[in-house]
């Protein structure tokens, strides 16, 4: 006969869950484990949070052009669907909106530093 939890459910039925423990009570009732009960709640609530679901979905990619693109469409049927609040989709187009920005000054810094080398180069040799 397999062992069970010597607690009762919330409902007042006996715990149908095996103990893990020698104290006679699951994971859940046992209260030697209520510290381990809570860390691993929140632990749960972290990686549940939008931030860790964003990092899933993105983790150390180098966004492309086509990338934000794609996401700012998604983002968007999300929004018109009810399935995301307008306030994260605004955040979302204005972080593109930035990154947009960044990578436009970095392509204008790198096209100028090239120039720079080649009049330096052509001034030397010329």
């Amino acid at each position: 006969m397999d062992a069970k939890c010597c607690a009762t459910n919330k409902n007042g039925s006996p715990c149908s869950a095996g103990p893990v423990r020698d104290d006679g009570y699951c994971y859940w009732h046992s209260p030697g484990l209520a510290d381990q009960r809570r860390t691993d709640r929140q632990r749960g609530g972290v990686a549940r949070s939008n931030v860790a679901r964003a990092r899933k979905q993105i983790a150390g990619a180098v966004l492309e052009p086509a990338d934000i693109q794609g996401l700012l469409g998604a983002t968007l049927r999300a929004v018109i669907a009810g399935r995301l609040e307008p306030g994260i989709g605004n955040a979302a187009a204005n972080i593109a909106r930035a990154l947009v920005a960044v990578r436009e000054a970095t392509e204008i810094e790198t096209r100028l530093t090239a120039l720079e080398t080649a009049d330096t180069h052509g001034r030397r040799h010329g």
